[in-house]
């Protein structure tokens, strides 16, 4: 039977009925398009005056349940949506495949992840990276409290989830802003689900890498409970609820290695041989030396000798509490067939305080000697001189996520439909850092070495530059880190050393509230089976406190950024008392090589040298000196985002080249408005006897504002043919955008003040101003989908999905024109920021999927199954390194080479892989998952230079026994290999961090009744 002909009278008769029905409707449809393993499911009769006739059948109900029945529940969902899908659906309430909804996702076909503290955020779909995503949860937006619209998963516990779809195609009513698709998140509507369910359990969690701390056992807990209750009534008709709590304790501390963010280029010959001196930094200008080498000089040097180093070096061992809660709440009513009335409630909190001891080479260009440069830039090896450092940060976050919503749905007449949806999201998260300092007045000698490892191996030499294995070697004169003697001044050329200490804080609230209706009218034509209009409107206001740093100086009480100072009692109190034993004896062992000489530093306690250092209290105890009293500043954003957007989607149900067709066609009209608010120093115009102008500071702030908004048109048209009941080929064709993050639209200014005695012309006042850009709009895109999809039973399918994309996403740094109010007078400026320009880049590229669950097999081998997915994608994208890039001006015309490859789309990994396999029998299942990664760009806040993680392979165990019916034990284990994260800056072997979390180990006993 044709599929058209099967869904038209199927769906015809559904009209009207409740959503329990539009369920059973669902599932028949999945049942009928695949054959059926055990047996063919009679055909139902055609439907007759929109009324479903029925006829008494033997049907064979076969049980599916677990791993199986997810694949088979996921497989379902994405043969029967309109648009190019993939999903995870759960075979039953708080059944889906992973600790977290991060791992769920990143099981997804072409989905990969950032990883950090041992899990993933920050989904890439396709290779577009996640500031080209979208991401909702019940169809809704959500808010986010980190330095994107990338959203942290783990608010969203995957016991409390049903399914994760995700959009790679848009279609019309789906929300506006995925130009690489959407991921949604569906919570489990109670009343759907249809029976009673009560779940516990606890959870014990051993952590490897915390247990590499002296006087830590690595053990942590998770308790999670859950219920599903129907509460039917034949007066107030059909409802139910569903409630849970999750609680987590645990700690996911970080052992790593890492160079700064700022990059040097160097070189250590002319390029007509002669030698350079090494004198200073080397990126002294002095005449003679390794000076700076730039985009504009690099032709006078030999580039055989150019190299690329960072500033610093930090060597960073650190413990970490983590504790999480979440609740979760549903409520769905059917008073009667005619209304469907659905609220949902989430809510997280996560506190978690890191404890981080560093040690680090302050000047890793000063005095460089020894140099072992390969082709590409990379200085595998140099001894040098530099100050030592040893830095102490207690960090204190506070994060809070809170979104409801309410769904009602409502069948006019038996044609007609009506939904609304009222919503709202909050993130907020508060960071407080407490760091202080030692730093050594006197300069020791070290070596720096990358040629065998990737961690890089530290040795300190000695005076006249001996190592320890070299004859002569005078260990006195050799910085010993875990000597308080290295730290004191007759080591130090007899000036003592100098301590440090402030405080950093950031604070952030995102708020999001959004209604939006829709209207459904069910035509059941020949060509068009339904229409469907809606609107929505939407207001996201986000506050980012960012009050960098504050201290005291405890001698005269006057605030500063930073307090320094060289007393000696100050800095004695610090060195006798703050310093703490070593207590990581397996630092970094997942690396080869020695890392850090002796394996061991002296760690510096942050809270004990910030109190010591503030004499808040006479006894030098730590206490937080809090924020400053007026915390406005520059870097205040305050911006509010109002969304309006209408669209008209018609479904299909006909045929086209003697094929059965579906799918939809539509258009969505989206108006975006930014309204920014920031902050500037407040100027006075002054005029002199002669009739020159100048700015004079008032001391005080001023606030200002800059509003924009842009209109876009959003077509569409998903197109699937059928080709036969288990062969699809899809098509999808439309326009796509995202937005630019919030962060970066800031009208926060930095006034650079002109100087000069001689200005009279008021506009040549200001040398430039630097800040956000609120005139960004969002990024659009051109989209191209074909796939095509086999399913020749419940349990298998095989899917290849090619796809194109041109957008424009070149982002640059840009001069922009603006015009500044000061003093009452309107003063034109130069205004630098970030933007992208109108070039086009395309990505395109194909992705794989298969899954089998051999059944066929004999026993035991009936119990395997089998997943896998492959996505390769490439793009003409160019992100330029700030510092060694090409240089283009604001129209994208090429000013200066540089002599760095750029970087392409953030998040752009070429190929992505993951794999499963699992066997499950009568009580005992087992699953191992497999997932690669290669390179991509990975830029992080503050820095020109782009930042690169490099390939990586992860592998994930879990077995699960069932004890009884209702219980069972179950063992995951998360990073088997122990695969620590690498990245590299600049070059392809400067390392600019290597992080280890180490495996981590889930023992869990749940029951369920």
């Amino acid at each position: 039977m044709k599929l058209s002909k099967l869904s038209i009278g199927i769906c015809a008769a559904s009209r009207g009925i409740r959503t329990t029905q539009w369920v059973v409707c669902s599932t028949l449809l999945a049942t009928l398009a695949m054959p059926a393993v055990a047996q063919e499911t009679p055909e139902p009769t055609p439907a007759v005056n929109g009324q479903q006739q029925t006829e008494d059948v033997d049907v064979e109900i076969i049980q599916v349940s677990g791993m199986r029945a997810t694949m088979t529940r996921s497989l379902a969902l994405k043969k029967n949506t309109e648009a190019i899908t993939d999903s995870i659906a759960a075979s039953d309430f708080g059944d889906l495949p992973g600790l977290s909804i991060s791992d769920v996702i990143e099981n997804i076909t072409s989905v990969s992840g950032h990883r950090g503290k041992g899990s993933a955020s920050e989904m890439s779909i396709r290779g577009l990276g996640p500031f080209l995503g979208y991401n909702t949860f019940n169809g809704r937006t959500i808010t986010s409290a980190g330095y994107s619209r990338a959203v942290n998963f783990k608010k969203f516990p995957s016991e409390f989830s049903d399914k994760v779809v995700v959009y790679k195609s848009q279609q019309a009513d789906l929300v506006e802003g995925g130009v690489a698709g959407t991921i949604n998140i569906d919570s489990l509507r109670p009343l759907d689900f249809g029976k009673d369910r009560v779940s516990l359990e606890l959870q014990g969690i051993y952590n490897n890498h915390t247990a590499h701390t002296k006087g830590e056992n690595g053990l942590g807990n998770q308790i999670t409970a859950s219920f599903v209750k129907q509460l039917n009534n034949n007066a107030l008709g059909n409802f139910a609820i569903t409630a849970g709590y999750q609680r987590t304790d645990s700690s996911n501390p970080e052992e790593s290695m890492l160079t700064s963010s700022t990059m040097y280029s160097c070189a250590t010959r002319l390029a007509d041989g002669t030698a350079l001196r090494t004198v200073n930094d080397c990126n002294s200008n002095s005449s003679g030396t390794n000076t700076n080498v730039t985009r504009e000089n690099i032709g006078d040097y030999d580039r055989s000798s150019v190299f690329l180093t960072p500033s610093s070096w930090t060597y960073r061992n650190q413990e970490e509490q983590d504790q999480r809660d979440a609740y979760v709440g549903a409520f769905q009513w059917q008073p009667n067939d005619a209304w469907n009335i659905n609220f949902d409630i989430a809510y997280s909190n996560n506190r978690y305080t890191e404890d981080r001891h560093d040690f680090v080479i302050t000047s890793a260009r000063r005095n460089l000697r020894n140099h072992v440069i390969d082709d590409e830039f990379n200085l595998l090896y140099r001894e040098g001189d530099s100050r030592m450092e040893t830095q102490g940060l207690f960090r204190s976050e506070d994060e809070t996520y809170t979104g409801w919503g309410l769904n009602i749905e409502h069948n006019l007449t038996d044609n007609l439909k009506l939904s609304t949806d009222i919503s709202y999201s909050k993130s907020f998260r508060n960071r407080t850092d407490w760091q202080s300092r030692v730093i050594t007045n006197g300069y020791w000698k070290y070596s720096l070495d990358n040629r065998e490892h990737r961690l890089t191996e530290l040795t300190f030499l000695d005076a006249n530059w001996n190592s320890p294995e070299d004859v002569g070697y005078d260990s006195s004169t050799a910085f010993d880190p875990t000597n308080l003697a290295s730290w004191s001044a007759p080591l130090n050329n007899n000036v003592g050393p100098e301590a440090r200490y402030r405080r950093l804080m950031e604070e952030r609230d995102d708020r999001l509230s959004a209604i939006r209706f829709d209207l459904e009218y069910y035509l059941g034509g020949e060509i068009f089976s339904s229409l469907q209009t809606g609107v929505r409107y939407s207001k996201e206001k986000l506050f980012s406190d960012l009050d960098a740093t504050r201290a005291i100086n405890p001698l005269t009480g006057a605030e500063v950024s930073e307090f320094a100072t060289r007393d000696t009692t100050l800095v004695n109190g610090v060195v006798n008392n703050c310093f703490i034993d070593w207590n990581n004896p397996k630092w970094l062992s997942s690396e080869s090589g020695n890392g850090f000489q002796g394996g061991q530093f002296a760690q510096l306690d942050g809270r004990c040298g910030f109190g010591a250092l503030s004499g808040v209290n006479a006894d030098g105890s730590f206490t937080d000196i809090g924020p400053y009293a007026d915390r406005r500043s520059t870097g205040d954003i305050d911006i509010v985002e109002s969304i309006t957007a209408a669209y008209m989607m018609a479904r299909l149900q006909t045929e086209l080249f003697g094929l059965p067709v579906s799918g939809n066609v539509g258009l969505r009209v989206v108006q975006t408005k930014i309204d920014s608010n920031g902050i500037r120093s407040g100027y006075h115009i002054v005029s002199s006897s002669t009739g020159s102008l100048t700015l004079e500071p008032t001391g005080d702030l001023e606030e200002f504002n800059i509003k924009n908004d842009t209109i876009d048109l959003l077509p569409s048209a998903n197109i699937t043919f059928h080709y036969t009941d288990t062969f699809l080929i899809r098509t999808a064709v439309y326009r796509a955008l995202s937005r630019p993050q919030l962060l970066e639209m800031s009208a926060g200014r930095n006034i650079n003040v002109n100087n000069e005695e001689t200005i009279t012309n008021p506009d040549d006042l200001i040398r430039q101003v630097s800040g956000g850009n609120p005139y960004q709009t969002p990024l659009m895109s051109n989209n191209v989908d074909l796939s095509f999809e086999w399913y020749p039973s419940r349990d298998t399918a095989m899917s290849i999905a090619f796809y194109g994309k041109q957008f424009e996403a070149n982002f640059r740094d840009v001069m922009l024109e603006e015009t500044l109010v000061i003093d009452g007078q309107p003063i034109n400026v130069q205004l630098a920021t970030g933007s992208y320009t109108d070039d086009r880049s395309y990505l395109r590229g194909f992705e794989i999927s298969a899954q089998h669950n051999f059944i066929k097999l004999p026993a035991p081998f009936d119990g395997l199954g089998v997943k896998l997915s492959y996505n390769y994608a490439n793009s003409s994208f160019e992100n330029q390194d700030g510092t060694f890039g090409d240089v283009y001006d604001e129209n994208g015309v090429l000013v200066q080479n540089g002599f760095v490859e750029p970087a392409n789309v953030f998040g752009l990994s070429k190929d992505v892989f993951s794999g499963s396999i699992y066997w499950e029998g009568k009580r005992l299942s087992l699953r191992a998952l497999y997932k690669y990664r290669s390179q991509y760009f990975q830029p992080n806040t503050g820095s020109a230079s782009n930042r690169y993680v490099e390939p990586f392979n992860y592998v994930d165990l879990s077995a699960k026994y069932k004890l009884t019916r209702n219980t069972s034990i179950s063992l995951q284990v998360l990073n088997v290999t122990d695969e620590p994260q690498y990245m590299i800056r600049g070059a392809s072997n400067t390392p600019t961090l290597i992080s280890s979390s180490g495996p981590k180990y889930f023992l869990s006993l749940k029951t369920v009744f």
